[in-house]
């Protein structure tokens, strides 16, 4: 009897183990800098430069360096992201470039 027990003891804390694995590289942040390929105001945009193609969020919370209004397609852009439990990685921040400057 104490044999199932004992097994599922363990298995509970391989699961919370695990969880608390999977849960630190939730909260670290990336950057990456490129141009905006696609952009759909408010809610994400597509940022792509020669060997990567990266779809993330905007929230709310997103902080803007420089006009969130300039943000269109073709803009050069650096952004702060986290992966989320969401369907795509979430900006924590944006910067803008002006067209004289690289990120």
């Amino acid at each position: 009897m104490r044999t199932p027990c004992a097994f599922m003891a363990s298995l509970v804390v391989a699961f919370v183990v695990l969880s608390v694995l999977a849960d630190r590289s939730v909260s670290t942040q990336r950057i990456a800098s490129g141009t905006v390929a696609e952009m759909h105001a408010g809610e994400w945009m597509l940022v792509a430069n020669e060997g990567m193609r990266l779809p993330v969020a905007l929230q709310q919370k997103t902080a803007y360096e420089g006009s969130p209004a300039a943000l269109t397609a073709g803009s050069r852009v650096t952004v702060w992201y986290r992966l989320v439990a969401e369907r795509r990685p979430v900006a924590d921040k944006v910067r803008i470039h002006d067209d004289a400057s690289t990120p």
